[in-house]
């Protein structure tokens, strides 16, 4: 039974043409998957907000600012304490979110601290930061990923170009919500279980679960889909080097339609035969047990951060928050179709190139069954388990969120989605409508489609077919056409926090004692709504002394990272290896 992961249905003419893809270890990828890294992590930090957008990142910022100067977890702002706060250990108050997205942020936020002259809001400006960051490393993976599999350097760059820049891998990566985050575990997750099935070692099957295991510290239901991203580290050894995708239409073959359907059929044999004696397939189903083992190192890390706030290794706090305001669980349907097809929160409107992924999927069979496999399994999980809980579509937010992990995933498709002849022509329409969607998202505050409309906290749990009869990508047009209007005259604040002179604070929306319907004339008083969402453009309308950083200097800086990023990348293009 072979289960090696290479084009087994391609014909002799088309192996014999093939021309070995350069090896992920040489110099010339190194610099290009440097390159990338700075280039994207440059034009993320440029189109980032520059303050914390939402309640949830506030939050998370306070941990990790507790954590530094009290040595605890805890959240000690009254603002958004009595908001997201749970009460634990001592009579402490934490917060119900998991400790990478804090601890990951610390470093920026140990900078703002200890800079000369700094101010809080210098310190939350960079803690704004550490999902660009973060999200910039899904580039350099999934570009190793391409290569890995075969694609050629200068097409495993545009299609990480399309990834990074049309899905909505760039708006999530600038926001101070962790989803960006999630797909950086989640992919480099997938990397290393192929690295671990392609070079036969156990070493890169555990690297790849603890990346795995990062996922269970954010939130507890990724292990759902650990398992199936961990079908990814079977199969035999690759002696040889890859094989490079057939790009040319010539050299393309289509897949048996039996292909999809003697999958389960193989991996039953595969068991079996490892159960027998030893050899490949036992080899491989040790480095599969190897990613688990590595996975429940974020399982017990998690527990362990559970019983140090609360006193129990399964209180974490996400459910008992979620009771008391809400039904965790809503209309599955509903869920399903909205973060699907709805005009409001399909994954396809607000990632338009994610077509070109599900289209791909049939050639990366052939290339590499069990990595499909692993996509399409996590994919349908996490799709569905979405589809159940009552805020599938993660509100207040741009687009369905909850999804951003597996973007990155079915991103590694893209250039297998050449091989159909007759959609060759959609590439640049997908991917211009993608940077389009994408450009829209950032332009604006997120929040104003929602007081603009008056709702309520939880209007997702009120009405599951909300996204059929709104749109706040639709919505986002109009807002966008308006911002060179600028604010509105009653706009005397910059910003809605309780200290209506932090630009870089959270907007915390109206206060109790304001009518929730009187939300859309509340939030004339406050520019943040109205002005482009950006930090170079909304800190341009402060006073220099208000403002949390030296704008030139930052700007300066940033074109030199993205002029580095390009110098690196165009250097390992101009050097060439093998044919």
């Amino acid at each position: 039974m072979d289960l090696v992961i290479r084009y087994e249905s391609a014909s002799p003419d088309v192996q014999r043409r093939r021309a070995p893809a350069h090896k992920t270890g040489s110099a010339d990828v190194w610099w290009i998957a440097g390159g990338l890294f700075l280039f994207v992590l440059g034009s993320y930090v440029l189109a980032s907000p520059g303050r914390i957008d939402l309640i949830d990142g506030q939050v998370r910022f306070d941990v990790a600012y507790n954590w530094l100067t009290q040595g605890r977890p805890v959240v000690r702002d009254p603002w958004v304490g009595s908001i997201k706060g749970v009460a634990g250990l001592g009579g402490a108050v934490y917060s119900n979110y998991g400790a990478p997205a804090s601890v990951l942020s610390m470093p920026l936020v140990w900078l703002g601290l200890h800079r000369a002259h700094s101010d809080i809001q210098t310190t939350q400006f960079l803690f704004s930061l550490t999902s660009p960051l973060v999200g910039a490393l899904i580039a350099p993976v999934l570009f190793l990923i391409y290569l890995e599999l075969g694609v050629a350097k200068r097409s495993a760059l545009f299609w990480t170009g399309v990834s990074m820049f049309a899905t909505m891998i760039w708006p999530s990566s600038c926001t101070t919500l962790d989803n960006a985050q999630n797909a950086f575990f989640a992919v480099a997750a997938v990397y290393f279980a192929l690295l671990s099935a392609r070079r036969g070692t156990a070493a890169y099957a555990s690297i790849g679960g603890l990346a795995a295991g990062v996922l269970l510290l954010y939130q507890e239901y990724f292990v759902l889909i650990i398992p199936a991203m961990a079908l990814a580290t079977l199969g035999k050894r690759e002696n040889d080097a890859p094989e490079r995708f057939p790009l040319e239409p010539r050299e393309t073959t289509r897949p048996t339609k039996s292909a999809g359907t003697q999958l389960p059929r193989k991996v039953a044999e595969f068991i079996q035969e490892a159960w027998r004696e030893p050899g490949d397939a036992r080899t491989s189903c040790l480095r599969y047990c190897w990613f688990m083992a590595g996975a429940g190192v974020g399982l017990i890390l998690s527990l362990a951060y559970n019983e140090m706030r609360f006193g129990s290794l399964l209180h974490s706090g996400k459910v008992q928050a979620a009771v008391q305001s809400y039904p965790l669980f809503g209309n599955p349907l509903a869920g399903f179709l909205t973060v699907l097809i709805s005009p409001g929160k399909s994954v396809f409107l607000y990632s338009p190139p994610l077509v070109l992924g599900i289209l791909g999927l049939r050639g990366l069979f052939r290339c590499a069954p069990l990595l499909a496999a692993a996509i399409v399994t996590a994919s349908v999980t996490l799709v569905l388990f979405i589809s159940c809980i009552s805020f599938a579509g993660g509100d207040w937010c741009w687009g369905p969120r909850y999804l951003t992990p597996l973007l990155p995933l079915l991103a590694i498709a893209f250039p297998f989605a050449t091989e159909h002849l007759g959609k060759r022509q959609l590439i640049p329409v997908l991917v211009g409508l993608g940077l389009i969607v994408q450009v829209l998202a950032l332009s604006a505050d997120n929040q104003r489609f929602f007081f603009q409309r008056a709702l309520p906290d939880y209007f997702w749990a009120d009405d599951s077919w909300f996204y059929f009869k709104h749109s706040a990508l639709y919505a986002r047009v109009g807002e966008a056409i308006s911002l060179p209007q600028g604010p509105p005259p009653t706009a005397y604040y910059f910003n809605s926090t309780p200290v209506t002179e932090w630009a870089t604070y959270a907007s915390l929306g109206p206060a109790p004692g304001i009518p929730r319907n009187l939300s859309p004339i509340w939030m004339q008083r406050f520019k943040i709504f109205f002005l482009p969402r950006p930090w170079p453009l909304w800190m341009l309308s402060l006073p220099a002394s208000a403002r949390p950083v030296d704008i030139a200097a930052w700007l300066a800086g940033l074109a030199g990272l993205i002029g580095a990023g390009a110098g690196l990348v165009y250097h390992g293009l101009r050097k060439r290896i093998g044919p």
